[in-house]
């Protein structure tokens, strides 16, 4: 019995450390608009030794994509509870979408971490991992397009797959194809969730939807 607690006891240690490493890596990448530290940085801001830090991450890359991992990992888990506790479809999508506005916000740790991960050829398995979380994203849009339905919000006919794929693309790319959307968001001028809400239901939505929104 207590060498069971004593294993429990160090592998949630070791979890905690690797999150505190992940914590001081995120810090770094945000600080320097990128990827471009060292591990020595890291180590130093845990007080650890490089060689501590080394057994939990084998080097730069894989710490990188630990931290796009977890800050996958907290979108989805923060889609999810959105989506557990919404009362209605439009407030379950618009929860959602400022949900993923927070999570690709410019300059943060996600981001980063996509811009600037393990170089071309590296990681790869890692990247089809990443692809099914944010899949995950998608299939919770798209179930609940079909509920805006259920609730007349969204036109019968709309595909609500690639509705969704349409959403959430728009959030993962919107910075990298237009820079000037990226200043106004961090200046607070522009809102991409509303902005993107608003294009959803002029899009997809109903009468009904339009005039919810126009209220």
């Amino acid at each position: 019995m207590a060498t069971r607690r004593s294993a429990r006891l160090a592998t949630r240690k070791s979890a905690a450390t690797r999150e505190k490493i992940m914590a001081a890596a995120a810090e770094l990448m945000e600080e320097r608009g990128g990827a471009d530290f060292q591990m020595a940085e890291v180590s130093e801001r845990c007080g650890m030794s490089k060689g501590s830090l080394y057994y939990y991450f084998a080097d730069r890359s894989e710490l990188v994509r630990a931290v796009m991992e977890g800050a996958v990992d907290e979108l989805v888990a923060s889609v999810e509870e959105v989506v557990a506790t919404a009362p209605s479809a439009a407030e379950s999508i618009g929860g959602l979408l400022r949900a993923l506005r927070e999570a690709v916000r410019p300059g943060g740790a996600l981001v980063l971490a996509m811009m600037h991960g393990a170089p071309a050829g590296e990681g790869t398995g890692g990247a089809r991992v990443e692809e099914s979380r944010l899949a995950r994203i998608v299939e919770i849009l798209s179930a609940q397009i079909e509920r805006a339905k259920g609730e007349g919000l969204v036109r019968p006919e709309v595909r609500s797959g690639v509705a969704a794929a349409a959403v959430a693309g728009a959030f993962l790319v919107f910075e990298h194809v237009s820079p000037v959307v990226g200043d106004e968001v961090r200046a607070g001028e522009w809102d991409i969730a509303r902005s993107v809400m608003d294009l959803v239901f002029s899009g997809i939505g109903t009468e009904r939807a339009r005039e919810l929104l126009s209220a």
